[in-house]
């Protein structure tokens, strides 16, 4: 064997190695990040679990609001408006636009009727865990013990998402008829039409506020709201994808067509 075929030869060899090299090396670093995966989805399952016991332990606690909650994890907790009012159980949603959200108002698939009379939505009614209103008396009572901003979200039956925020939001008591007290400056993708509701008392099945020429609007639209010649907003209407006779649940979207409503939430949060 020649000098050539020799160095040709002992490449081939190392060439080889190296090939043998690169794939032990391949190995090695599949087999540590099968591991680190298996790590991670460990550390994940443990992460989970500790997270939904704190929520088992907080959810027992009674805090002023949602925003005190140190819980991450969206789910029913107790809250004490004033320290000698008794403590009552509130939705908190802990993830969209920042958390520590109280809803009020939830709706997405009309399991749950809303043309209701002003006793129920005075008390509230519903599942928190489902379809809701929380009530008007400790919607009161909240955003009149301290300064609270609001947001509406929406979703029409084709999907499109929007929502309305206020930085500000109070409701009057009961000898004011719930009026709307304070509705703050408008931000968002819904358009401004809460404002239009301002001073307006909320009106109901058999309970008409609506001060207007209009007829009785919460029973033309079959939802109880802050109802004014009648109303350029309805989240209390009637579950549907078509209009009937000016029912439904629907939100005039950028002020300029309404849109029946496939999802609505409506939450408060306290203000710093």
């Amino acid at each position: 064997m020649n000098h050539r075929s020799s160095q040709e030869q002992s490449q081939k060899e190392i060439m080889t190695v190296l090939h043998k090299l690169e794939n032990q090396v391949a190995f090695n670093l599949r087999e540590v990040h099968n591991r680190d995966q298996e790590v991670n989805t460990a550390l994940h399952k443990l992460d989970k679990e500790i997270e939904h016991e704190l929520y088992k332990q907080y959810s027992q606690l009674t805090f002023s609001s949602c925003k005190d909650v140190p819980s991450k994890i969206s789910g029913t907790y107790l809250i004490r408006v004033k320290r000698d009012s008794e403590p009552f159980e509130v939705y908190c949603e802990q993830k969209s636009f920042g958390g520590g959200w109280i809803v009020f108002q939830y709706r997405y698939d009309g399991s749950l009727e809303f043309y209701r009379g002003w006793h129920e939505f005075h008390d509230g009614f519903g599942d928190l865990n489902k379809e809701f209103w929380l009530g008007l008396e400790k919607v009161h009572q909240i955003t009149s013990a301290r300064k609270h901003e609001l947001v509406v979200e929406l979703k029409d039956f084709n999907g499109t998402y929007k929502y309305a925020r206020y930085d500000a939001f109070e409701i009057g008591s009961e000898s004011e008829q719930y009026n709307l007290k304070d509705i703050g400056k408008y931000s968002g993708t819904a358009g401004d039409e809460m404002s239009n509701y301002k001073g307006r008392k909320i009106s109901t099945k058999h309970h008409d506020n609506a001060e207007n020429s209009m007829g009785h609007c919460a029973q033309r639209h079959e939802g109880a709201w802050w109802h004014w010649y009648c109303n350029l907003a309805n989240l209390n209407g009637q579950y549907m994808d078509v209009e009937y006779e000016g029912s439904g649940a629907f939100y005039y979207f950028d002020g300029s067509f309404d849109q029946r409503l496939r999802y609505s939430r409506m939450m408060i949060r306290e203000k710093e």
